[in-house]
């Protein structure tokens, strides 16, 4: 027992003299702070699915496509949340599920292999669904792909046979004038995402970096809070078994601040009146 004693007393001096301890506390800051991205991941994974079904997806097709966006922006600056609404939006407006996820992801890795920000992103692909309910192109939200992904549209371009400094431009003539139909062209960035070296490929290498690097780091913390928190919620009896806990307390937290405000306040008030 005293032989116990003495090393655990050694394990924990040499813990705090390399600063172990103040480690463990930040990590365990990191995982507090990662709470509330993790409950939106939790949220974000079981509630496709079933919004998606009440749309009338089927719902394994919809397991499957939650599945494949989070697995296709492993290692990018991206949010799970963002990439499911876009997702969501194109397969309502499509009626076409898969292609909606393959278009999702194709465009996210578009704009980020073309160095573009999150928000110039979230600006261009606003752009590009717009023209996709429409099925054709205009020159305002074209001239918003040619900023904020230029370096994939130079390469599509180049795929569909233009080349040289108006490329771009060219692109757009062909896909005004219906040569080239806005399908075919979605379908060739999908094509040139998936392909080996295409977007995907270099929106890893342009994603580099530390910034990148720490959010990576947050992002795979907050997946593991947010798989024991599955790991809890299947424990409990499924999925949506922490959410109905809570929602059980709805008339134990009304009846606490209604005895709060009818009973004690009323005679607190009496007391300082008196």
């Amino acid at each position: 027992a005293s032989t116990a004693k003495r090393g655990i007393a050694t394990v924990g001096k040499l813990a705090g003299a390399l600063g172990l301890v103040g480690l463990a506390y930040k990590g365990i800051d990191m995982v507090k702070n990662s709470l509330d991205g993790a409950i939106d991941r939790y949220d974000t994974l079981n509630q496709f699915p079933r919004v998606m079904a009440l749309m009338g997806f089927d719902a394994e097709e919809s397991e499957k496509a939650i599945n494949k966006l989070s697995d296709g922006i492993q290692g990018l600056p991206t949010r799970l949340d963002e990439v499911a609404s876009t997702a969501q939006n194109i397969a309502i407006m499509t009626g076409d599920l898969e292609g909606a996820v393959d278009t999702t992801l194709a465009l996210n890795n578009a704009f980020l292999a073309s160095g573009a920000s999150t928000a110039d992103a979230e600006r261009g692909l606003r752009q590009y669904v717009n023209m996709l309910a429409k099925g054709k192109v205009d020159a305002m939200r074209w001239e918003t792909l040619q900023e904020t992904m230029g370096v994939a549209l130079n390469k599509v371009a180049e795929a569909f046979g233009f080349a040289g400094e108006s490329a771009q431009n060219d692109l757009f003539d062909a896909l005004k004038s219906g040569e080239i139909t806005f399908d075919e062209f979605n379908n060739k960035i999908i094509e040139l995402s998936e392909q080996t070296g295409g977007f995907a490929d270099i929106a890893q290498e342009a994603s580099k970096g530390l910034k990148t690097s720490l959010g990576n780091l947050n992002t795979w913390i907050l997946t593991g809070v947010a798989d024991v928190i599955g790991a809890i919620d299947k424990a409990l009896g499924g999925t949506g078994e922490i959410a109905d806990a809570i929602d059980r307390l709805k008339p134990i937290v009304q009846s606490v601040f209604g005895w709060i405000a009818d009973v004690a306040i009323p005679a607190v008030a009496e007391a300082i009146r008196f």
